[in-house]
């Protein structure tokens, strides 16, 4: 098993992030303290990804996303990820 590395974790979400958005842009520190959170209560990588990867179709379903607005944040991958898990 390949030792965790910190630094991974927070970079493949950030990619992953930026791919589904489909813009390079920078994560605020609010969606940086997001990934923290979800760091340090040991989620692993995947759901984080499958996470993502859900929210963005939630997005797409949504009357904000068919008025031409894009997912800015992860905030609202953390909002989807708690309502289904509490």
């Amino acid at each position: 098993m390949e030792p965790f590395n910190y630094f991974n974790y927070f970079t493949e979400i950030e990619e992953h992030f930026w791919r589904k958005r489909g813009a390079h842009l920078l994560v605020s520190p609010l969606d940086w303290a997001i990934v923290e959170t979800w760091q340090k209560a040991g989620i692993p990588l995947n759901a984080v990804l499958k996470g993502i990867d859900r929210a963005f179709e939630s997005w797409g379903r949504s009357r904000r996303a068919s008025g031409g607005r894009q997912l800015k944040s992860l905030a609202y991958c953390c909002l989807l990820y708690t309502s289904r898990c509490v």
